[in-house]
């Protein structure tokens, strides 16, 4: 796994440093991972996989794509369909109208 972090970031053209700070650790941290001298944690793992967009399968096993070419945002509207969609009628009204008032709010507020 030492050697697929490093091949992320790597592809990503961030040096340890900048790759560390945005996932909130150090360059040192990051540089001992690379290196095989500490194991990563449970958390970074699924830190890597969720802010970079790696497919976790990969950067464990090396199996598969690197990354997920699914947008972010793509799954979070997939999400949003999958939670308006159980909601009862009645709920789904409600939320809609507070989809709209937000919407109305972002073009005023010019976001």
């Amino acid at each position: 796994m030492y050697s697929r972090i490093k091949a992320v970031r790597k592809a990503l053209h961030l040096s340890q440093r900048e790759f560390g700070e945005r996932l909130g650790v150090s360059r040192d941290v990051i540089s001992n991972i690379e290196y095989g001298r500490v194991p990563p944690k449970e958390l970074l793992i699924r830190h890597i996989c969720e802010l970079y967009n790696v497919h976790e399968l990969w950067l464990r096993t090396g199996e598969g794509p690197m990354f997920d070419k699914t947008p972010k945002n793509s799954r979070k509207a997939e999400e949003a369909v999958t939670i308006f969609q159980s909601l009862r009628p009645e709920f789904q009204d409600y939320a809609l109208e507070q989809i709209r008032k937000l919407s109305e709010l972002q073009k005023k507020e010019g976001l």
